[in-house]
């Protein structure tokens, strides 16, 4: 990679998010940090032989994004699946014709792996959910799983694929809350889910080292092209772990990754009280939050409370609305991933490791098990910054204790904007005026950030930009118009306050001599395009550490 660490950006505009470092047109990076931000005439007085030049032409510099929640791994997987989102598919035919171009160039026998699917709509052409038989013309000759979009819900099989694990119309129903979804006439049609699906899960092919390797730099480089220069990953595994130290060792980590460390770990990889107890082997090491330098290091560890608002398994006090579903149904109010005394449990031995709390809480009633978990552990007296990922439904009296428990939350505006906002109609209008409210958790001085949760949602920062200042999904319509806020707050969740959720906040966010030099380069300011349009600038570079990793039209550096 490059490693001058100087740079020259000159006859722009600079804007620092910095309150006390006036905006300029101009900056300097010397050996990694921010030398001079000012006029071109200042930043040129730090150019030296080794430093790059690169004339901005009036294009627009501010602080890299700041990523607070996503997958990479797992984005980096997807990114090779079939496609199942909607758009661009728009009927269960589009579907079928893209799993069929796949099963063109796949060996009978092998999994077709569909990632994108959101079951929490059916398909408005055909009034339904794609099937077994639907996936069985697709591809009669290979096993097939659609993925939901939100990695909550279960998933698609088709016959053969149920076959492989024995999964028929004799095939009892399994305790609540796993789902074997059926037909009219009893037969399995597809849908598995929670502890019914472990089977097949097992049966799908195991991905290689090298493939997740692979998969991790996949995703790097599109993370770079959106203009990200920190990610903080959801729920690194120890084999995670270890690619990206190999990568770390290699000089082949182009950006600075933090890591939200899974604290339970099962043989399936899911979470929970039986598997490993990953949290203990990190407090017996003596490692805590902030471990690791300035390119990799440890956010904290990673707990779900909840499911997803795909597929209504986010916890709810009241029940979704539309679709009617039995009261025993874990799409009726949603249900818990952990047991909430253990999970109280978890947080007071990682805050006596000195490990940071991220968990994973979407309904309000998943969040108000969180926060009643957070307040028997958190000493008033410190500054623990703990977390809640994604915030989806926060009333005014959650908003109440989060303040005043100093509880950050990164939120996944994202979801708003992206596909997935299709599924509000499931929590209804009134329930979406605190949703991902944003405005709200300003106005009550809520630590806040921002994330795409890649790859449930895209990652790419500008979506989020333009979903907090526009509150538009992606059908058009306006939700919680209330919880708007202006583009200068809005560019403060990719920069100081993801920052802050960090403990970053001395080191990145924002443009300000002695940070280190990381930086986004827009085709034009923010602040000054239509609303709708925030979505159609381009990202012209993306600096680490003052070496440019990412150029539009020449792709990445490293």
């Amino acid at each position: 990679m490059p490693d001058s660490g100087d740079l020259a950006l000159v006859d722009g505009r600079v804007l620092t998010l910095d309150p006390d470092v006036p905006d300029g047109e101009a900056l300097a990076v010397r050996g990694g940090r921010i030398a001079a931000v000012g006029s071109t005439d200042e930043a040129l007085e730090h150019v030296t032989d080794d430093t790059e030049v690169i004339d901005l032409d009036g294009r627009t510099a501010l602080p890299g994004f700041i990523d607070t929640h996503l997958h990479v791994p797992l984005a980096g997987r997807r990114m090779t699946h079939v496609n199942c989102r909607s758009p661009p598919n728009e009927s269960i035919e589009d579907v079928q014709e893209r799993i069929a171009e796949r099963a063109e160039t796949t060996t009978d026998g092998e999994w077709i792996i569909c990632s994108g699917y959101n079951l929490g709509l059916v398909w408005e052409a055909e009034g339904r959910h794609i099937d077994r038989w639907d996936l069985d013309e697709a591809a009669p000759d290979n096993p097939v799983q659609i993925n939901s979009v939100g990695g909550h819900t279960g998933s698609i099989y088709n016959s053969a694929a149920l076959e492989i694990v024995g999964i028929d119309r004799d095939t009892p129903d399994p305790e609540p809350p796993a789902v074997i979804e059926r037909d009219e006439e009893g037969r399995p049609s597809g849908l598995v889910s929670e502890e019914a699906e472990l089977p097949l899960l097992e049966a799908t092919p195991d991905e290689s080292g090298e493939e997740r390797r692979e998969a991790v730099r996949r995703a790097v480089d599109q993370l770079l092209e959106w203009g990200v220069t920190t990610a903080h990953d959801a729920k690194t595994t120890p084999g995670d772990l270890r690619i990206y130290q190999g990568l770390a060792r290699e000089d082949r980590l182009p950006i600075r990754l933090g890591m939200m460390i899974q604290g339970d770990a099962d043989d399936d990889g899911s979470l929970g009280a039986e598997g490993e107890d990953v949290l203990e082997a990190l407090a017996t090491s003596g490692i805590e939050t902030g471990f690791g330098g300035d390119r990799l290091y440890v956010v904290g560890v990673k707990y779900f409370m909840d499911g997803a608002f795909t597929g209504r398994t986010a916890a709810m006090h009241d029940p979704y609305e539309g679709e009617e579903v039995p009261e025993d149904s874990p799409r009726y109010d949603g249900l818990l991933h952990i047991d909430p005394d253990y999970f109280a449990e978890r947080v007071e031995r990682a805050h006596e490791a000195g490990l940071r709390v991220c968990v994973h809480g979407q309904g309000d009633r998943g969040i108000d098990h969180i926060l009643d978990a957070f307040e028997a552990a958190a000493d008033p007296d410190e500054d623990h910054r703990l977390r809640i990922e994604h915030g989806g439904l926060t009333k005014p009296e959650q908003l109440e204790r989060i303040a005043d428990l100093g509880v950050c939350v990164s939120s996944s505006i994202n979801f708003l904007g992206a596909d997935v906002s299709r599924n509000w109609v499931y929590w209804g209008e009134e329930r979406m005026d605190w949703t991902y409210a944003i405005g709200s958790l300003f106005e009550y001085g809520i630590p806040t950030a921002a994330n795409g949760d890649w790859p449930v949602a895209t990652g790419d920062p500008r979506l989020a930009l333009r979903t907090a200042v526009t509150r538009e999904t992606v059908t058009g319509e306006v939700v919680g118009p209330d919880q708007r806020i202006d583009i200068e707050d809005t560019l403060r969740l990719y920069g100081p306050e993801a920052a802050y959720l960090e403990f970053g906040e001395d080191e990145k966010g924002t443009l300000t001599p002695g940070k280190l030099g990381d930086v986004t380069v827009l085709s034009d300011d923010p602040r000054e395009v239509p609303p709708a349009e925030l979505t159609e600038l381009d990202v012209e570079y993306t600096v680490v550490g003052g070496d440019v990793m990412y150029e539009r039209g020449a792709g990445t550096r490293y």
